[in-house]
Order: C-alpha cells, then structure tokens, then sequence
C-alpha cells in the first residue's frame, strides 16, 4: 500500500497554523468592531496591531501552501494507481518460480493473489485524507466568511466615521477662514478708533470673535488628529478585510480541486479496475477455449470472487462521497478548470513541489 503517513504531520502542522490564525484574527476582527460601536478613539499601538495583521497574513501564504503542496502530492500517488494496477496483471517472483514448473498452477495463483488482493484499500486510505483536508478548509472557510461579514460591517462605520470627521473638518477649516478676516478688520477699527466707547465695544467684538476663533482652532487640531488616526485605522484594517477575502478565494479554489480530484480518484479507480477485470476475463476465456471445463469453473469462481470484492469496495465508495459516477470526460473538462486556477493561484508552489514532495511512494 502506498505510503501516505507523511500527509498526516502536515495536516497536524496545518491545523496548529490555522489555529494560531484565528486567534489572532480574532483580537484583530474585536478590536475593528470595537472602534466602529465608541464614539472615542481608542488607544491603538498600530505597530503591534500592524504586526499581527502581517503575521497573519504570512500563516495564510504558509498555510494555502502546505494544503497546495498536499494536494499536488495527492495527486502525485494518484497518478501512481496505474503503475499499481499494473503490477497487480503481472506475476510476482514466486509466481514467475511456480511457472517453471507449472503455468497452470502460476496462473492460478496469481489469480487467486488477485481475487484476495484490497484493490480498494489505497483509494479508501487517499479519500479518507482527501475529506480531512477539505473538512479543514470549509470549517476555515466558515470562520472567514463570518469574520469577513463582521470586520467589513465595521470597516464600513469607520470608513463613514472618519467620512463624517472629515466633513466636520472642513467646515471648521472654513469657519477659521471666515473668522481670520473678521479679526483683522475689527483689530484694523481698534487701531483707528478714537472714541473710548467705541472702541471698548470693538474691543468686546473682538474678544468675543478671538475666543470663536481659538475654539474653532482647538476643535481642528481635534478633528485633524482623529481624522488622522482614522485614517490609518481605515488603512490598517482595509489591509485586514482584504485578506480574509483573499483568504476564502483561496479556500474555494482548493475545496473546488480536491473535490474535482476527489471525482476523478473514483472514475479512474474504476476504469483501472474495469481494465483490470477485462484483462483476466480475455485471459480465463482463452484458458476455457483450450483447455475446458475445468478450467470454465476455476474462471467463474475466480470472476465471482474479484467481481464481488470490486463491487463491494465501489459501493463503499459510492456510500462515502454520496456521488454518482460521472463520464471520464466531463471529469477531465472540470478538473482542467480547477487546474488552471489552482495553478494560477499557486504556481510557485508546484515549482517548489518538483524540489520537494510530502508523501513518499
């Protein structure tokens, strides 16, 4: 049976990766949803928060990469089924001894290695790794969706916060404005004022105007600092939306592969299976054509034996993945598409996978 335990520490070293992600996700996705629903700014260290946004989004590089590089090994030891089936047509050493002194009882020993063999057990064994990953990805894939719908929620209201800050701005920007030359034309009345009445009422004016002013001055250093800090809040956490988006792209292109790689295990499984049965069944009806009817009832038993065993596995197959067998090539044209964009999307990982495979055959 083709060794596939290697797969199972990088779905170990995944889950521990993902895990690690979402508690930082998390804080982050808490801490937008609390600056969105307070009316006062709180105190952000935008270096540390920034540094978690960054450290998740590396995970994410590191984690889409694991399940890429498992995926293409998955497909590695698929690809290697035909060399299997064919080994299992062939005469083993012992069987090629036996045929030195009897070919007769070669065959039949090969057929009886045949009839017994667990033609199911690697595929079984591969779509039992298959569903754990994909279990991985569409539980991941859940947790985003609901994160992403929150943290854009909130992104929203910060955006529409800072939108308001910014018309506040404004229109204090204008008011100081209209105020400066006011000051200055009733500074300019003062200084030409000679009657004492007159003047101390200008002098009124002017105070009353100059405390306007330098309330209007205060209010925009306010304004400007929260509009500033929104702004990097807006920037910080745009950064952090965009990323889960990213994120559940990328979730889907994987569920779609594997789940397109799942469908075709299972028809070439039985195409190769299908080869299999025909090969001893041209080979048990030449035996009957020479040598009789001995021979008819050895070839029934053997039939029977590896029909009952395929059909068994094929049905516990079937009842797993609750699928109906599809046609070869429909197969082929969906699995190009998920394989132009799975290629797209992680095409250095299959370089690198040429330097370094998971699974070992």
């Amino acid at each position: 049976m083709i060794d596939t335990k290697t797969l199972d520490s990088e779905i170990e070293k995944t889950q521990t990766i993902i895990k690690d992600m979402r508690s930082k996700m998390d804080v982050s996705s808490e801490m937008i949803e609390q600056i969105a629903e307070t009316d006062t700014l709180g105190d952000v260290d935008f270096d540390i928060e920034n540094a978690r946004i960054q450290d998740v989004l590396q995970q994410q590089k590191t984690m889409e990469a694991n399940i890429a590089d498992m995926i293409i090994g998955l497909e590695d030891i698929t690809n290697s089924f035909g060399d299997e089936f064919k080994n299992m047509q062939e005469y083993t050493v012992g069987e090629r001894l036996i045929g030195f002194f009897s070919k007769n009882k070669a065959q039949s020993v090969r057929n009886e290695r045949v009839r017994t063999t667990s033609l199911a057990g690697n595929l079984q064994d591969l779509l039992a790794k298959s569903n754990i990953i994909v279990s991985i990805l569409k539980d991941q894939k859940t947790v985003l969706e609901q994160r992403y719908t929150t943290s854009e929620a909130s992104l929203r209201k910060v955006i529409d916060r800072r939108k308001a800050v910014t018309d506040d701005l404004q229109a204090t920007q204008k008011l100081i404005e209209s105020l400066n030359p006011a000051l200055m034309d009733l500074e300019n009345k003062i200084a030409a004022s000679t009657d004492q009445s007159a003047r101390t009422k200008l002098e009124g004016e002017r105070s009353k105007l100059a405390t306007e002013y330098n309330q209007a001055q205060a209010r925009e250093q306010e304004l400007l600092a929260g509009s500033q800090t929104l702004e990097r809040y807006t920037s910080m956490f745009q950064t952090f939306v965009d990323s889960l988006n990213n994120q559940m792209a990328a979730q889907s292109t994987l569920i779609n592969k594997l789940n397109i790689d799942t469908e075709q295990r299972v028809v070439l499984y039985k195409s190769l299976e299908d080869s299999l049965k025909t090969a001893s069944q041209q080979e048990v009806a030449h035996k009957i054509n020479t040598l009789g009817s001995k021979v008819d009832t050895a070839a029934e038993q053997t039939m029977a034996g590896i029909g009952a065993a395929a059909q068994s596995h094929i049905a516990d197959l079937l009842e797993l993945h609750e699928k109906n067998m599809v046609s070869s090539q429909e197969i082929q044209r969906r699995k190009k598409l998920a394989d132009d964009a799975f290629a797209r999307r992680f095409g250095t990982v299959l370089e690198q996978h040429e330097a370094s495979r998971y699974v070992s055959q």
